[in-house]
């Protein structure tokens, strides 16, 4: 008897799929320009992903997942801390003062930190052509698409404030392709769900201090926060 295993998947959801992933992901660097056009970055962090970490947990646990195995906790919370507070964190913080399109360009480079940081897989991915032929091709397009960009900027007096950004956006891409490579070699056994709420709540936990301890929560208006700002919030 077949299995579900070996069953074809429809060209149409597969699609749905890849669009669904591009509009979405595509879209999140506006949404976090407008969020934070609203919200301290920090804050925003602590919202965002204690909120959803939160909601993600409660699911799992309606589904009857097992929720606390501390090995899966301890790698989650590792992982949790490179992507979320690292990566996606340092995306919050430069979007204050970089254009969301500069800042979606510049995140395309992790490709180039995977295979840079991947050490037990180097022997396998320098004599590969086709990888280092896609990761030149990859290379030299964000250089094409941001070039014009980078042009502009250091022709104008806004290159000094825009330039520690960019560096740290930088930063924030190797704590991306950290994460994802701790996840490849230290994969948990557990539900992938779960594993998703402990790196969420784990950034949370880093931002909400972090965020008293900045003075966000104690200064922040929160009746200036105009609407938008917390649509982009949910949207997100």
């Amino acid at each position: 008897m077949p299995t579900n295993a070996n069953k074809p998947v429809s060209p149409l959801l597969v699609v749905l799929a890849f669009a669904t992933v591009y509009m979405v992901w595509g879209s999140t660097y506006f949404f976090i320009k407008i969020a934070v056009a609203g919200f301290p970055p920090l804050l925003l962090g602590a919202l965002r992903f204690f909120t959803a970490g939160l909601l993600l947990m409660v699911w799992c646990a309606i589904k009857g997942d097992k929720l606390f195995v501390p090995r899966n906790i301890l790698h989650a919370a590792i992982s949790g801390f490179l992507l979320l507070v690292i990566g996606n964190g340092v995306v919050i913080w430069v979007e204050q003062t970089l254009p969301s399109a500069m800042v979606a360009i510049m995140v395309t480079s992790p490709p180039i930190w995977f295979v840079l940081l991947d050490k037990p897989n180097w022997s396998t991915n320098f004599r590969s052509k086709s990888t280092i032929a896609g990761l030149l091709i990859g290379f030299t397009g964000v250089i094409l698409l941001f070039s014009e960009q980078i042009e502009s900027m250091l022709g104008t007096s806004a290159a000094s404030s825009k330039l520690p950004g960019m560096l740290l956006l930088v930063f924030g891409t190797l704590g991306w392709a950290s994460g994802s490579l701790y996840s490849k070699h230290y994969n948990n056994k557990g539900s992938s769900l779960v594993n998703a709420a402990w790196q969420m709540l784990a950034a949370g936990a880093f931002f909400i201090p972090a965020s008293f301890l900045t003075n966000e929560v104690q200064t922040v208006k929160w009746s200036n926060i105009p609407a938008q700002s917390w649509y982009a919030l949910a949207y997100r």
